[in-house]
Order: C-alpha cells, then structure tokens, then sequence
C-alpha cells in the first residue's frame, strides 16, 4: 500500500474550529506531513461555492499553517495554485465538522464542497463530520476513535472502489458502542420545508433568517446514511463532482437527439 505522503486539510468551520485540531491530530496519525489551509471565519453552508466578487487574503497561522478570507472550496483552489503547486497532497481531508452532513444537507456543506473541489482537481478527498445531540457538548471522541482506522482502509482501498470521495459521518455515542463502518447511499426527503425567521435591526428595518424544517425520522431505507448513524454506525457515502444523472441518460429515446418545433418559440 502506497503511504499517504502529503494531506491538505481544509474544514469549514473556520480555522479556530475545535474540530480542525481533532483533524489535524487525525492527519498527522497517518500521513508523513499536513498542511492546513482553512477559512478564517465560519463558513457553513456555503457548499461547493467559490468567491467570485472579493479578493481573498491570506494569513499565517504557522507553518504550513494559512487561514483564508473564503470558502472551503476556495482554500483548495489557493492551496493547489500556490503551495502545493508542483507538489500535490495525495488526499485532502476537510472537517471535522461538528453536526453531522447527511441526506439534504449534502448539498449545502462547505465541508462536503472541500472534497468535490479536490475531486475537481483529480485528488482523493474524505470529508468527516461528527453528529451531536446538544450543539454546546463539544465531543469529537467516536471520530478521534475511529477516523484513523476508516481513513487508512478507504486510502487502501481506492484501487477497488475506483475514483470518488467520501463523506464519512461518526454517530454522537460511546466509542465502544459504535457497530462498525456501513457504506450507504446518500437520502433525501429530510426537508420538508424552507422557513424564514424574521426580525428587526436597529433601524427599525426587516431581516430574515433561512431555517428549515427537518424530519430524519422517515428515512427508513437501511443503505441510508440517516439510518446507518440512527443504528449505530459510521457512515460512508462516496460523492463525486458530476451531478449528471447517468441512468437517465440511458433510459429509452434519450440516446438520440431531439428536434425542437420553432414555432414554439415565447412570445
């Protein structure tokens, strides 16, 4: 087994994250040398998105150690254009996440984009995230458990599952309460609808807050990344960059093109 030189962390919680020192403690358990280039501040839900209309600025939190004024997906992008140019990391890892990042929350986690950005680039990527009951109980102790093991073996394993990354979850219980690693399938229908949270600034003007209403409780299917952590295990998703759904595209009469009717244009 090839040994993981070079790690490229990113999370995006922000580079002061308690979860960025479990991921860097993480890294340095299984690869010969980390860099970390994280966000400065939080960036939470800002999914695969880059920074398009403000420069981003870099500071130095260290060796080998950067904070950027941007998005998850924007440290990649720096890390590889810069530092880690002529030599890239043979993985890049982002989080560890504190709430865990499944079902329809894929879409939106700047932890999970760290990862499709790196596979953009061609390079393995594991995004891991850590489940909790109460947001203010920090525990990051099933990752810490567990991360190094599953890390190693999915590395090992890249010559059998082929390229992808992966999005492993740890469920908020007792180490040695944790039945194993299950590969599941990302799920949907955990929203069930958007909800807006409106207040007052202090000139008397509106403003809202995004929520959402979430049930987990009807996911039921057992490959689900819901269920595998509702059960006791890690969950083990992979992703990849493409969002084309390739089984459509091999479904009777889409193999050939359509020929559209001009006199139906819009008036």
């Amino acid at each position: 087994m090839k040994p993981i030189r070079r790690i490229l962390l990113t999370n995006d919680d922000g580079v002061e994250a308690p979860g960025l020192a479990v991921a860097e403690r993480i890294a340095a358990a299984v690869a010969e040398e980390v860099w970390v280039v994280a966000p400065m501040a939080d960036q939470s839900g800002v999914g695969q998105g880059i920074s398009m209309h403000h420069p981003l600025r870099v500071t130095e939190y260290g060796t080998q150690r950067y904070a950027l004024t941007g998005t998850p997906a924007d440290c990649v992008m720096v890390a590889m254009a810069d530092w880690l140019r002529d030599d890239p990391p043979d993985l890049v890892l982002s989080g560890v996440n504190w709430g865990a990042n499944l079902s329809d929350s894929v879409m939106y986690s700047g932890t999970v984009g760290a990862v499709l950005a790196a596979d953009h680039l061609g390079i393995p990527a594991i995004a891991l995230s850590q489940a909790f009951h109460d947001r203010s109980a920090l525990d990051f102790s099933a990752t810490e458990a567990y991360a190094v093991d599953a890390i190693r073996r999915l590395w090992a394993a890249r010559g059998e599952t082929g390229r992808c990354c992966w999005n492993l979850n740890f469920p908020m219980q007792d180490a040695d309460t944790i039945q194993g690693l299950r590969f599941t399938r990302q799920s949907t229908g955990t929203i069930v609808a958007p909800h807006l949270i409106a207040g007052t600034d202090g000139r008397g003007l509106v403003y809202h807050w995004l929520s959402f209403e979430r049930d987990i409780t009807a996911i039921a299917d057992p490959l689900s990344d819901v269920v595998a952590l509702r059960e006791g295990y890690v969950s083990a998703t992979p992703l990849h960059g493409s969002r084309c759904d390739e089984a459509l595209l091999e479904q009777p009469g889409l193999d050939e093109a359509w020929r559209l009717d001009i006199s139906r244009r819009a008036e």
